[in-house]
């Protein structure tokens, strides 16, 4: 298994809440009709970049990056929250360099900046199924934010532990936004994504799963576009949930 931290991690976990409402409740729930109608195209990553890039439900909002988290059962039949599929927009870059002087990030000399290169690299030659190459560019420096993504796809969750864990058990939408929140927070995954940058974090309930949103940006929290998420991932997975049934049967 990849070594993906070159330093020590920040230690803590609770199952404390930031910010739960509990009475938030969906608008709409999917009907059979609508999720019929989700073409084989629709994936779990195009779905999860339509929620943070699509103008219609931004809102001009600048997320970051958006992390569907899988439900499952561990081997001795436990919850578990792992990595579904994730898609990483990025930061402003017209931003960047003011939040790269003044946020409370990680030092980042030549030597975390190759690591971080090398683990990249790696995660691609995973998915593309080549050999990992030294001589492979990665010409961009793996910026904090991007590189708590990447450590992502490694974190499981026990249902009620840490945000999407939170989220998960109360079946109710937790919303950490600003710095001081995220940095003070009990929750170890707000503290760590504090320290890569992060000043807004979600954690939204779906069907069979958590989705996760996390932004550089300052967010209030909004439920048009909870309930969005909701919708959208909980059609997705209907609709995968439809094309393995499928699939067995024939």
């Amino acid at each position: 298994m990849m070594n993906l931290w070159s330093s020590d991690d920040i230690n803590g976990s609770s199952s404390s809440p930031l910010l739960t409402m509990d009475s938030y409740q969906p608008s709409h729930t999917p009907s059979a009709t609508t999720t019929a109608t989700i073409t084989a195209q629709d994936t779990l990553q195009s779905r999860l970049q339509a929620l943070i890039d699509h103008p219609a439900t931004v809102r001009g909002e600048s997320w970051t990056y958006a992390i569907f988290w899988q439900y499952s059962v561990d081997f001795s039949g436990q919850p578990l929250l792992g990595w579904g599929d994730g898609y990483y927009r990025g930061e402003d870059k017209n931003t960047r360099k003011d939040k790269v002087e003044n946020s409370n990030k990680i030092l980042q000399d030549s030597a975390e900046q190759e690591h971080r290169k090398k683990v990249l690299r790696e995660l691609k030659s995973l998915i593309s199924g080549a050999s990992p190459s030294e001589d492979s560019p990665v010409e961009e420096e793996v910026t904090d934010t991007e590189w708590f993504f990447l450590i992502s796809m490694t974190r499981t969750f026990a249902s009620g532990e840490d945000l999407p864990g939170q989220a998960h058990l109360s079946s109710n939408p937790i919303w950490a936004a600003g710095v001081d929140r995220l940095s003070t927070s009990p929750c170890h995954r707000a503290k760590q994504g504090s320290c890569f940058g992060l000043q807004t974090m979600v954690s939204i309930p779906v069907l069979n799963g958590v989705v996760e949103l996390g932004s550089t940006e300052l967010i209030f929290q909004s439920h048009d576009l909870m309930n969005k998420v909701r919708v959208s991932l909980s059609l997705a997975k209907s609709r995968d949930n439809a094309v393995k049934t499928h699939q067995v049967l024939k």
